[in-house]
């Protein structure tokens, strides 16, 4: 949800449609051509969600081809130490390679060129943008940790064994005693 709404402000609107290769993160369930999804935020960001059809290689075959390109020409032999790291790099990458590529239908047409022109037919963004956050509830253990993801965040003493709110992104993990702060610790990835 977080990089689908980074995307959206990353181009400063949103297309009509998302097309999704029926991940679990969108579908609940589906049923022939009946689905029903796992986001709201397609009602939120004024979208159409679609899925392509299970086993239709040929309707997601540029996508697949891009993503191939950014493993290969972007990700392979790189180092990413963090995420502003990566995004850095990322965007440097988009700007001098990947937007100079030729147009596979307007040859005499960059991507940038292209991209420019297709910014003027976005949809406009909500606002405000919807929430991302994960928000769920947690015990915290005798000891003064609460255990989220594989790892274990500190909170004072005087909140052990109740249960507080856990608020996180990608960067940030943060525990609430109803609207009070209690902890604020970056988010690990490790384990």
């Amino acid at each position: 949800l977080r990089s689908l709404v980074r995307a959206s402000t990353y181009f400063a609107g949103s297309t009509r449609q998302w097309l999704f290769d029926n991940p679990k993160i969108v579908v609940l369930e589906r049923h022939g051509d009946a689905a029903r999804f796992h986001l709201d935020l397609g009602s939120a960001m004024h979208v159409q969600l679609r899925l392509c059809a299970p086993y239709r290689g040929n309707e997601k075959g540029r996508v697949e081809r891009k993503i191939r390109f950014l493993r290969e020409r972007f990700l392979a032999g790189r180092d990413i130490y963090d995420i502003e790291h990566g995004n850095r790099e990322l965007l440097a990458f988009i700007d001098e390679i990947a937007h100079q590529q030729r147009h596979p239908n307007f040859p005499q047409r960059t991507l940038a060129d292209c991209l420019v022109e297709e910014k003027q037919r976005l949809l406009p963004l909500p606002d405000p943008m919807p929430a991302t956050d994960v928000v769920e509830p947690v015990l915290i253990d005798k000891t003064a940790f609460a255990r989220f993801d594989t790892n274990i965040y500190s909170v004072p003493p005087d909140h052990v064994e109740r249960t507080l709110t856990l608020v996180a992104d990608d960067r940030t993990v943060r525990l609430l005693d109803g609207a009070a702060v209690v902890a604020h610790h970056p988010r690990s990835w490790g384990h």
